[in-house]
């Protein structure tokens, strides 16, 4: 490579043994060991300018994840954000050095444990449309009239529809923080993000058991619970643990 450097994955225990496919390796600083590999730091010259090119940052995003999921496999590991670059393997162990006792404490966290993803969505206007029927508006009223009742009836009812979403986005969560080793509530996203007609209203992560089922069931009870209001509940994941890790991760820069 013209210009090599260190892109680090995640950290993973010293004893961990090096993955056996691909170019990863370990670096070592015992208790703890950096997942990387070799990177052509060339690639990510103009970085701001780099992230606007979707093929590029899809590509190279969904190789992160893979190599995360399979690193996750073989015992805890604190997953590091998209982008983390060292020009030495020097710089990976200062990094381990400086940041022991919180990657330790990380790693005790999410020990034995996988973050799973709960998202709500409600079809904001159907159950708008269900309410408004349960309220109808006065039918005999003089046209005038009859207009300010319906445009007053719509702002009741969009006010009573909000107000049932945040109470069912609050409920979930409790329920699921019931049946977690924690939780925490993201910003639900955009249309545009999810893919989805419907608006996300709860976008919640969960740091659970391996293999424990609670979470599952639950999911299933609280749709079987809220469906008469057009709302649907999905579980997505098992997934690196980023959402329970320290928050003071590398930023998106060669250091």
């Amino acid at each position: 490579m013209a210009d090599p450097g260190w892109y680090v994955y995640g950290v993973v225990d010293a004893e961990r043994e090096a993955p056996a496919d691909g170019p990863l390796e370990l670096v070592r600083r015992p208790p703890l060991a950096a997942v990387v590999a070799p990177v052509d730091l060339s690639e990510f010259d103009d970085l701001d300018e780099r992230l606007n090119d979707r093929a590029w940052l899809e590509r190279l995003a969904l190789a992160h994840e893979d190599v995360l999921r399979a690193v996750a496999v073989g015992g805890a590991v604190v997953p590091f954000r998209f982008g983390a670059l060292y020009r030495r393997r020097e710089d990976v162990e200062l990094m381990l050095d400086e940041r022991r006792a919180e990657l330790v404490a990380d790693l005790g966290r999410v020990r034995g444990c996988v973050e799973l993803g709960v998202k709500g969505y409600v079809d904001r206007t159907a159950l708008e449309e269900l309410l408004g029927r349960e309220r109808a508006a006065a039918q005999d009223a003089a046209p005038g009239r009859a207009y300010l009742e319906r445009r007053r009836a719509e702002r009741v009812v969009a006010a009573e529809a909000g107000e049932l979403v945040g109470d069912a986005a609050r409920a979930a969560h409790e329920r699921l923080l019931e049946r977690a080793v924690a939780g925490v509530l993201n910003r639900p996203h955009s249309r545009e993000l999810s893919g989805r007609n419907d608006d996300m209203f709860l976008n919640g992560a969960y740091l659970v058991r391996a293999g424990d089922d609670a979470i599952a069931h639950e999911v299933d009870a609280l749709g079987r619970a809220y469906e008469t209001l057009r709302v649907t509940f999905e579980l997505t994941g098992p997934w690196p643990p980023y959402n329970f890790v320290g928050r003071e991760q590398p930023e998106e820069a060669v250091r």
